[in-house]
C-alpha cells in the first residue's frame, strides 16, 4: 500500500491509510483532523502552511467523510497520537513524503536535460522491442499450455529490475527517475533479455526453463556491470 500520493501536482497521504497504520479508529481520526483543521483556521490560504482537503470515500455502499493531508498537516496530526506504533508510522510516512519529493525533483531535473530526453526516447523505443519479444514468449508458453503467461511481461521486468538493484525503486514512472547510466544499463539488460529469449525460443526449449535461462542471462549481464 503506497503511503502518499501525487495528485494535481502536490504530494498527500490518506486519513484512512493513517487510521489503518496507527491503528486508530478512522471516525477518531478525522475528529482529530476537524479539530486541528479549527485550531489552524487563521491560517487558511496562506502559502505554505498545513493542508488538509474533505472527499466522500465509500465502503459498502455507504458514504464517508475523509480527508487528504500534505506533508505539514500530516506532521501536526501525527503528533497528536501518542503511542508507539504512531511514531513508528509517523516516522514511515514522513520518510515516504520525502522519497516522492526526491522523486519529483529528479524527474524536474531530467525533463529539462536534452540528453537524457533524447537518451529517454531511445530507450522507449528499445523497449517496444522487448515487450514485442515477450509477446512471442507468451504466445509461445501459452501453446506449451501455461495458464498464466500474460504475467511474464511483469516477470520478466522485475527480474530485470532485480539484477539491476532498482526493484527497491520499483514504482510509477520508475524510468522517468533514473540517471543516464541507469537508463543505459536498463536499456542494456532489457536487450539481453530479448536476445536470451529468442536464442532459447529458437533451441525449443520448455517456456519455464527459458525464464530461469533468462534470469540467469540477465544476471551475468549484471554482474559483468560489476552491480553484484
Amino acid at each position: 500500500m503506497e503511503l502518499v500520493k501525487l495528485k494535481r501536482g502536490e504530494i498527500f497521504c490518506d486519513s484512512n491509510i493513517v487510521s489503518q497504520k496507527f491503528k486508530i479508529k478512522h471516525n477518531k481520526v478525522i475528529r482529530t483532523i476537524d479539530n486541528l483543521i479549527a485550531d489552524l483556521s487563521e491560517l487558511r490560504d496562506t502559502p505554505g502552511t498545513p493542508k488538509a482537503i474533505e472527499f466522500d470515500n465509500e465502503y459498502r455502499g455507504q458514504k464517508f467523510k475523509s480527508y487528504n493531508m500534505n506533508r505539514e498537516f500530516f506532521s501536526l496530526l501525527s503528533m497528536r497520537f501518542k503511542s508507539k506504533r504512531a511514531l513508528e508510522w509517523q516516522v514511515k510516512f514522513n520518510a515516504a513524503f520525502y522519497q516522492m519529493e526526491t522523486r519529483l525533483l529528479i524527474e524536474f531535473h531530467n525533463k529539462n536535460d536534452e540528453k537524457w530526453v533524447v537518451q529517454r526516447v531511445q530507450g522507449k523505443l528499445a523497449r517496444e522491442n522487448t515487450t514485442d519479444m515477450i509477446k512471442e514468449f507468451v504466445e509461445y508458453a501459452t501453446t506449451q499450455g501455461s495458464k498464466s503467461a500474460k504475467f511474464y511481461y511483469k516477470h520478466i521486468t522485475n527480474a530485470t529490475y532485480k539484477a539491476l538493484g532498482l526493484i527497491s525503486h520499483k514504482q510509477p514512472g520508475l524510468r522517468d527517475t533514473l540517471d543516464s547510466m541507469q537508463l543505459a544499463w536498463l536499456m542494456s539488460a532489457e536487450y539481453v533479455a530479448q536476445e536470451s529469449l529468442k536464442k532459447h525460443m529458437s533451441s525449443g526449449e520448455h517456456y519455464k526453463a527459458i525464464f530461469i535461462l533468462v534470469k540467469q542471462d540477465i544476471e551475468s549481464f549484471s554482474r559483468a556491470l560489476l552491480i553484484k
